[in-house]
């Protein structure tokens, strides 16, 4: 395990459970090595020469995005020059969600097989986090040289965790990632933002999360059970441009800063109203005018195509 991190260390002790023993593991700082230690129960590995020299089946990269290229460099200077005394050669993985599997070519040309195996889950505590990779997707894609074993590799350590796997290309890491920012980070900012508002509008900030996080969580069962579409609800659903108009009037006055995302949430969301066939189409397109934020802006001398 190279950077047991929050990532790195609940991967570790989920294999370890289920089996598997770690070799060694490498941390960055003094404090991280002190964390690692502390989750893992045994003394990090300081260099990764040292590391290669164990002869583990299995390296896994989960360092942060910026630093896994220069630690595949590292590590396929380190495996060639053990490559004599390492038979067979050991399968790479990086954990890095939007980083290509190109970055551990240095790994391939010292034998290696390769691949990135990103679990499609957060892990905030390492103890915890363990217990999260059942159930959890994982996004699996091997490198160009020893394809099948790489990607044999990945399913089986998606088994054994119990994760539904999914093989992803290459060049669609990136648009993967920010589809996984979105339905994860940014779920946390719109509650954040939800939680101002709800304040600006006299609840006593100190129980706001607890008066609308039940919502939330309703919200969430809801789209688990039955879909986007049948689980939407709210004025939009409902075709009421009156309700709406209302909004974005308060918002420009109490709120202006959080003007352009409700526009642009609720662009969004006409598609789902569309798809529901309950509102008529003169409605959403009224709606979608509403909700644009240039009309107001719009020259009227201007003729459009």
């Amino acid at each position: 395990m190279i950077g047991a991190g929050r990532l790195g260390a609940s991967l570790a002790l989920a294999l370890c459970d289920h089996g598997l023993t770690l070799t060694g593991f490498t941390a960055g700082s003094t404090e991280g090595r002190a964390r690692a230690e502390s989750w893992l129960g045994s003394p990090a590995t300081l260099r990764l020469d040292a590391l290669v020299a164990l002869r583990p089946d299995i390296y896994l990269i989960c360092v942060p995005d910026g630093a896994v290229a220069d630690v595949a460099a590292e590590l396929g200077a380190a495996l060639a020059a053990a490559r004599a005394a390492a038979a067979p050669a050991p399968v790479v993985a990086h954990t890095s969600g939007a980083t290509s599997v190109s970055v551990l070519a240095p790994c391939e040309k010292a034998g290696a097989a390769t691949l990135v195996f990103h679990p499609l889950q957060t892990f905030p505590d390492p103890r915890a986090g363990a217990r999260r990779f059942a159930g959890a997707g994982v996004a699996i894609t091997p490198g160009a040289v020893r394809a099948d074993q790489a990607g044999t590799t990945g399913l089986r350590i998606a088994d054994l965790l119990g994760m539904r796997s999914f093989f992803l290309a290459d060049d669609k890491r990136s648009v993967y990632h920010a589809a996984a920012t979105v339905a994860c980070n940014y779920l946390v900012t719109l509650e954040y933002v939800a939680n101002k508002l709800f304040v600006d509008a006299g609840v006593p900030e100190r129980v706001t999360y607890e008066l609308f996080l039940p919502l939330v969580r309703a919200t969430l069962d809801n789209l688990a059970a039955r879909g986007p579409v049948d689980a939407l609800t709210g004025p939009l659903s409902r075709g009421d441009e009156a309700t709406i108009a209302a909004h974005l009037e308060a918002l420009s006055e109490d709120s202006p800063d959080t003007l352009p995302l409700y526009r642009a949430l609720g662009r969004q969301t006409l598609e789902l109203v569309a798809a529901r066939g309950e509102v008529d189409a003169r409605v959403i397109a009224g709606m979608n005018e509403l909700l644009t934020e240039s009309r107001q802006g719009r020259n009227p001398d201007v003729s459009h195509a």
